[in-house]
């Protein structure tokens, strides 16, 4: 009896390194898992992009209708979860006490009482903030994206 192994008729060893068959399958195999985490975590950004802009758009609704309605915290509320429309749930719409600050100065509170912006009036101003928590389709776009988004907006009212 011999030891020796059985050869098989095909290509030798060296003919099977030599051959490129089947390289961009497996190419392909290394590198479809990343692309695959790379786009979700792109529809990931775009969601928490696209919630954000309908925030900011609900804030403003709110804010148009404390206008012409500054003591009516309860409208205001609701004008802003009718800009959300039916995807209103879990979000939150707190709209401020109508305050005082300088026109064109930012947010900074002034006395509402005589001129204190440079010798002019101030004007009364609402800020209303809606906010609504944002889970990422994929994990790792946790570790990116806030957990919370909010849109602000700030009116003046008469």
């Amino acid at each position: 009896m011999s030891t020796r192994p059985v050869r098989l008729p095909g290509p030798s060893r060296r003919a099977l390194f030599r051959c490129r068959r089947g390289a961009s399958a497996v190419e392909f195999a290394f590198i479809a898992p990343v692309m695959v985490l790379l786009l979700a975590g792109l529809a990931d950004i775009g969601a928490a992009m696209h919630q954000a802009i309908r925030l900011e758009n609900a804030a403003r609704a709110g804010a148009q209708f404390a206008m012409s309605f500054p003591t009516d915290q309860a409208g205001i509320t609701a004008a802003a979860r009718a800009a959300l429309g039916g995807s209103g749930t879990g979000t939150t719409v707190t709209a401020s006490a109508p305050f005082c600050a300088c026109p064109g100065g930012g947010t900074a509170v002034v006395s509402c009482e005589g001129t204190p912006c440079a010798g002019a009036p101030s004007g009364t101003y609402i800020a209303v903030t809606v906010t609504r928590p944002f889970s990422a389709i994929v994990g790792l776009g946790g570790f990116v994206l806030p957990s919370t988004l909010r849109g602000d907006a700030v009116a003046r009212v008469r």
